[in-house]
């Protein structure tokens, strides 16, 4: 127990004024005469022994009101848990969390309006000296300026819903950061949040002894949501006229289950499907929608379902594009006549532009204008050549290599392929052979047969092949193996591209593939799948860079965001990393939806953005929780509060300084001023 202001014990020698009343009490008493008080003395005694009592208890009661003023004068308290009291000027920092999640609703409202009535409680309890911030998840420098409470207050009621969802650690490092340059010997941090599971683990802040930090839950009645997780094609390419299907993942964060709830799938502005769909609670959920995209080159979708009061999540948008034109180039030396099978493969086909150039006359500047390069017969492959297709395949290209009939330089082959972390070729094997197994999981093969593992299949039969080391390889693929278990095709992924290993040139004196009927299929989806998977969307508020098309872009001709109608126009930072262009948002777009990415005055894909689904789970942290979690990381500064509007101004005391009796010394003192009246008026001498 301490005392804000002890020199007012001194006062508590004004106790001795009832006690020296009592003590010198200079009545007079009147004589009076009884012929015989014999029959008297019995009463008299009786009366002085009452009369004696009443004036000590009375005694006692002027005392005890007089010590209670005095108490409630000096203040006692008990200490806070720093165990000392704050003085000085105070800075305060508020953070205030505005991410969806705080859309649900109390009794009061909002738990985002909820939010911003205790933040003007707090504000109003402080003095006029003390200065204020307020945070958000914006982290905008601008909004957290240290201000005086009524320009805090007029900057609360700005505050808006953001998309942004950020780590707790990162707010209350970012709070701590502020008040350690606020230049103020009081700090103290106040963070008013939902404290949601998936965002709010503290065990691993490190805080300042200097800093007191106050958590304040805001509690929703319900917990219910249900959200559009991520969406996916079962098949990377994407065809006009052919049929997609797209998967839509779904989740319910609630106690209920959810039945025949309607999910709707919006492709360029048009409804292209609808579907139902059933989650357990606690569950989540796979949908199906087919639908045959339009004519348009590049295809913009929605997917939508309707969900209270949790809605941000209850659209998912995605952008992709329709292979209308791959470029393949076949790569071969002078000597080289034309390749019937390729020919006829790809030159044949409208979805495939063929060209075809020789080794002498590659022009390295145009690589990147093609999907898929076949590398057919070539004797060696020389370190610039090879410098260059490596750098090729790195950003995302796919190569193919055939080996030559004859003459091969296996040391330069084993020298690129090692450079892009592949097996090489070793030597020639005249042992004849037959292929006998074949990955049905690839996407070379995965929809090619009704019916897998056909024990009476007709396979290629090989009659010499070049032998590939079984170098052990992380991302590597068989899709081909000879029944000696030699490997005759496989695929090796190299950064963001794919190359193809054959074992055998498409000639007849090694093998029969080229006039297999598994020789379409193979050639034609590793031409097919060449074409790319760009991503369908990305998240707003991540750090992870946008990838814009390799284009090579006049002087002073930018890539551009664009909106319908041109409502939104931004101009992202472009950067070139390692030969690849990428597009950083720095927080510009806060908005999601689709998207147009212009080069310069030209459409050069479309482009979607979505909310961050961490906000979907709605499960949060207790106050033990909290507490528990604070204990781990060394928080000592630290409380958790559960209160109401109402409670909160005395509780923001407590925290501050410590429990205070002053009101309850008052309250002591005004009762036994009370208990002294009473003994005065009804007990009669």
């Amino acid at each position: 127990m301490n005392f804000l202001f002890p020199s007012f014990l001194y006062a508590l020698s004004a106790l001795s004024i009832p006690i020296l009343i009592h003590l010198f009490n200079f009545r007079r008493y009147k004589k009076l005469y009884f012929s015989n008080v014999r029959f008297l003395q019995e009463v008299v005694q009786e009366s002085r022994s009452k009369s004696r009592l009443r004036h000590w208890l009375v005694l006692l009661c002027r005392m005890l009101a007089i010590a209670f003023l005095v108490f409630a004068f000096a203040q006692p308290f008990i200490p806070n848990k720093q165990g000392t009291v704050t003085a000085g000027n105070k800075a305060v920092s508020i953070f205030i969390d505005n991410s969806f999640s705080m859309n649900a609703v109390n009794q009061n409202g909002t738990l985002l309006e909820d939010a911003k009535s205790k933040a003007v409680q707090i504000a109003q309890s402080l003095n006029a000296a003390d200065k204020v911030q307020l945070v958000s998840q914006d982290f905008d420098e601008a909004q957290e300026r240290w201000l005086n409470k009524d320009e805090f207050m007029e900057e609360l009621k700005g505050l808006k819903t953001s998309p942004f969802s950020r780590m707790m650690p990162e707010i209350l490092q970012r709070q701590q950061e502020n008040l350690l340059h606020s230049g103020s010997p009081v700090k103290e941090a106040f963070v008013l949040s939902d404290f949601q599971k998936t965002v709010s683990d503290i065990s691993t802040f490190h805080a300042n002894p200097d800093i007191t930090i106050d958590l304040l839950p805001e509690v929703a009645e319900t917990k219910n949501n249900v959200s559009i997780d991520t969406c996916w094609f079962t098949s990377p390419v994407h065809i006009p006229g052919k049929t997609e299907n797209l998967m839509v993942k779904l989740s319910n964060y609630s106690a209920n289950a959810v039945s025949n709830a309607p999910i709707k799938l919006l492709l360029n502005g048009e409804e292209k499907a609808i579907s139902s769909f059933n989650i357990d609670a606690e569950g989540s959920t796979t949908v199906t929608m087919s639908f045959i995209p339009d004519k348009k080159n590049i295809q913009q979708g929605e997917l939508k379902i309707n969900d209270y009061p949790i809605n941000f999540d209850d659209h998912l948008y995605f952008s992709f594009k329709l292979s209308t034109s791959i470029p393949i180039l076949w790569l071969h030396p002078d000597s080289t006549k034309k390749n019937i099978y390729l020919h006829s493969l790809y030159g044949k086909d409208s979805l495939f532009t063929f060209s075809e150039t020789t080794a002498g006359h590659l022009d390295y500047s145009k690589l990147h204008s093609y999907r898929l390069i076949i590398l057919d017969n070539i004797g060696s492959i020389s370190s610039g050549m090879g410098n260059e297709l490596a750098k090729y395949t790195s950003l995302g290209g796919n190569l193919m290599i055939i080996p030559p009939t004859s003459g091969m330089d296996m040391n330069s082959y084993r020298d690129f392929l090692s450079s892009v972390n592949c097996s090489y070729y070793e030597k020639v094997d005249t042992t004849h052979l037959k292929v006998d197994k074949l990955n049905y999981e690839s996407n070379i093969y995965a929809d090619v047969f009704e019916k897998k593992q056909h024990p009476n299949m007709d396979m290629p039969v090989v009659s010499k092949h070049y032998t590939i080391s079984h170098t052990t390889k992380a991302l590597s693929e068989n899709l081909l193996r000879l029944e000696n278990g030699d490997d005759f095709l496989d695929e090796f992924h190299y950064n963001k591209g794919n190359i193809y290993l054959m074992a055998v040139p498409l000639n007849s004196n090694f093998s029969n593939f080229q006039q297999h009927a598994l020789f379409v299929p193979t050639m034609y989806n590793i031409g097919l799948y060449s074409s790319g998977n760009p991503q369908l969307y990305y998240t707003l508020g991540d750090i992870q860079p946008i990838e814009a098309p390799n284009i090579s872009l006049p002087q002073n001709v930018f890539f551009k965001i664009q909106g319908d109608k041109d409502t939104i126009s931004i101009l992202p930072e472009r950067r070139v990393i390692n030969d690849n262009t990428f597009l950083f948002l720095h927080s510009q777009l806060s908005l999601a939806g689709n998207f147009k990415l212009m080069a310069g005055d030209s459409l050069a894909s479309g482009i979607s953005f979505n909310y961050n689904r961490k906000e979907s789970d709605l499960r949060c942290f207790t106050n033990d929780e909290l507490t528990a979690s604070a204990s781990k990381s060394g928080v000592k500064n630290f409380s958790v509060m559960s209160v109401t509007n109402a409670s909160l101004p005395s509780l923001l005391t407590e925290v501050n300084r410590g429990t205070y009796f002053w009101k309850y010394c008052i309250l002591l003192a005004l009762l036994f001023l009370a208990m002294e009246q009473v003994l005065l008026r009804l007990w009669k001498d």
